[in-house]
Formats: C-alpha cells, sequence, structure tokens
C-alpha cells in the first residue's frame, strides 16, 4: 500500500499527498460519537427526577437537536467536527480552488447528519402508523431498500478508505470533502524506550508468576525462626512435660484461644488449622516454643486433660 509507504518514511503524520493517517480520522469520528453521548447523557440528567421513560418517544428528535447544535457550532462555524477540531484536524473543499466548505457542503452535510440519522431512526414509527396507506408502503419498500444500497456502498466506501486513506465516510466522497490537518504538522519522533521498559517488566512479572509456585515460602519462613528462636534445651524438656490451665487459652502458633485444640506430643495447644495447614507446608515443622517435632500428621491428636 503506497500511502502506508509513505506514512512510515515521514514518521506516521502525513505522506506526500498530504492524507492524515487512517487513525488519525477514525479517531476523531470515534471523539464525535463519544461527545454526542455525554451531551446526551448531561440532557438526560435534567429529567431525572420525573416519571421513568418520558423521553423515550422523543428520543429521535432529541438526538437530531443535539446534532443540529453539534452542527451550528463544529462544521458550520468552523468547517470542522468537534472530534477533528481535538485532533488538529478540518475539512478540505476538493471540488473548488478554495479550501473551505461552501455553504450548499455545509447544509447537505447537515442534511446527511442530521436529516438522514433522524428519518433512519424514526421510521419504524412512521411506517407501522402510515402502513395502511399502499402510497406509503411503497415509499417505504423504496427507502428500506435504499438504506440497504446506503450500506453497501458505505462498506465499499471503508475498504478503499483502508487502501488509500481518504474518505472516510460515503458522504464525505459525494460532497468532496476529506479531512487535512488544520496547522501543518513537523515530523513525529517515535521513542520506543517506554515500550521496551514496559515489555520487560512485563517478562520479569510473567517470569516470577511462573517461579514463585515452586518455592515454598512457609517451610523457609519456619526454618529461620527454628534458627534465630530456638528455645534452650533445658527449657524445651521443661515445657514437654508440664502442661498448666494457661495453655489451654492459647494457640502456640497464633497466640488466640484454640479452635478445635490438638498437641503434637508436647505440653503446648494449637488450634487444627494453624498445625495442620504448617504441618503440611513444611513436614519438618516443630512447635515454635519448645521445638518438639511433629514427624508425622499421626501425631497431630485432641489434646488429653492433663492439667497440673
Amino acid at each position: 500500500m503506497a500511502a502506508s509507504t509513505e506514512e512510515g518514511r515521514k514518521g506516521g503524520t502525513v505522506d506526500s499527498k498530504g492524507i492524515v493517517l487512517r487513525v488519525t480520522q477514525l479517531d476523531s469520528s470515534q471523539l464525535d460519537g463519544e461527545l454526542h453521548q455525554l451531551l446526551k447523557a448531561q440532557f438526560y440528567r435534567i429529567f431525572r427526577f420525573l416519571k421513568p421513560g418520558i423521553l423515550a418517544y422523543i428520543e429521535p428528535e432529541l438526538n437530531a437537536l443535539l446534532r443540529l447544535l453539534t452542527w451550528q457550532f463544529s462544521i458550520n462555524a468552523v468547517g470542522a467536527t468537534l472530534g477533528q477540531r481535538m485532533m488538529n484536524l478540518k475539512y478540505n473543499n476538493e471540488k473548488l480552488v478554495t479550501s473551505d466548505l461552501v455553504k450548499s457542503q455545509r447544509y447537505l452535510y447537515a442534511c446527511v447528519l442530521i436529516g438522514a440519522k433522524w428519518l433512519q431512526e424514526r421510521s419504524a414509527d412512521l411506517s407501522s402508523s402510515t402502513n395502511h396507506i399502499q402510497a406509503f408502503k411503497l415509499m417505504w419498500k423504496a427507502i428500506y431498500l435504499l438504506e440497504k444500497l446506503f450500506s453497501i456502498a458505505s462498506l465499499v466506501n471503508f475498504l478503499v478508505f483502508l487502501q488509500d486513506g481518504r474518505y472516510q465516510f460515503l458522504h464525505e466522497r459525494i460532497l468532496g470533502i476529506r479531512a487535512e490537518f488544520a496547522q501543518r504538522q513537523s515530523i513525529r519522533q517515535v521513542s520506543f524506550e517506554f515500550m521496551t521498559r514496559e515489555l520487560l517488566w512485563h517478562g520479569f512479572a510473567e517470569f516470577l508468576f511462573f517461579l514463585l509456585p515452586f518455592i515454598n515460602f512457609q517451610r523457609i519462613r519456619n526454618f529461620v525462626q527454628r534458627q534465630l528462636f530456638r528455645p534452650s534445651q533445658i527449657a524445651s524438656s521443661q515445657h514437654r512435660l508440664k502442661r498448666h490451665s494457661s495453655h489451654y487459652t492459647e494457640c502456640g502458633i497464633c497466640g488466640e484461644w484454640p479452635t478445635t485444640p490438638r498437641e503434637i506430643g508436647c505440653c503446648h495447644v494449637f488450634c487444627y488449622y494453624c498445625i495442620q495447614s504448617n504441618f503440611l507446608a513444611d513436614p519438618s515443622y516443630t512447635c515454635p516454643l519448645c521445638s518438639q517435632p511433629v514427624e508425622d500428621v499421626t501425631n497431630i491428636r485432641p489434646i488429653t486433660c492433663d492439667v497440673r
């Protein structure tokens, strides 16, 4: 595609014929749709405390009114849509010597933007109300056929637009207007530093997500605790022999009141979940208070009351 080749040579801004990037034109039309929805939402907020659905019947007329206001302060005023103004674009007249839109082009654009869209949105109600009249029935069939033909022509026009980058909409081709930059654009300097940094961090995060499931952090934490807070042998032997009433009110791991209390052979009492989960995560788990090893899951058993 020649146009896209020239776009790349010019830094992605404009080709040798002055054609604006396709993505820029698509963005401007997308902005026009978003701005229309924002205006419509603000208008609906005025009637939000009234009876629900009060504006449902006149929605086509409301859309036509908003499009009329948009056309008045955009195409009719400066020769560019609101989205084009945000993208530094404007319409250029290719049929005449002057580059500005003439009055006939502005009004024809309004007929397409406002009248045709209103007829499309209101056609279902109008056709149902006049369907019993033979003349109107033929008229609506003709309009339906024209609508289908227009849709097919619009699709073909859009495919051509993707090829040469001109006339995004069919009415632009018919009126002989196309988008151009309102002000001359400088060559854009493209930097890939941000993309490279994002790809680097994304790859690093993917590596961590792959690696972390293979690391037993619970076992590492228990090992560090045993090495740093290992009780003396005298204290541990005394703990294994004596059990006081206070042991039954405090879990040796979480420090809370034991839930479903269990023991492992020493005088300390543990919550069933605390001792079971630690042993499953670390088969070499020992009592954090006296270093009594669990050794086997069968050693985790209900406590026997031998309070002294």
